[in-house]
């Protein structure tokens, strides 16, 4: 591909329960699948921001596949994907 990185495959990696609690905010999109690569860490906030690096794959035709880094915020056990957090990484 010109100007983009090929990815490889990768495998997801093990999140520690808080975080895997976390992921399911993303479990259910649709229009795209996640895989966990790295669990950056958490942030205390007026609750809990959970910080991931992920590949996504849109499902489009083709599929694009890229790897993103994007947070969730959690409060009161309700997880919230920050829609502006998403970021491209390649």
């Amino acid at each position: 591909m010109f100007g983009k990185i090929k990815l490889e495959n990768f495998d997801a990696c093990k999140l520690p329960q808080k975080a895997a609690s976390a992921w399911t905010a993303v479990e259910d999109l649709i229009g795209a699948t996640y895989k966990p690569l790295v669990y950056l860490g958490e942030q205390p906030v007026n609750g809990t921001n959970y910080y991931f690096v992920a590949e996504q794959t849109l499902m489009t035709n083709p599929l694009i596949r890229r790897v993103i880094k994007f947070a969730i915020y959690e409060r009161d056990g309700e997880y919230t994907l920050l829609d502006e957090s998403i970021t491209e990484i390649a």
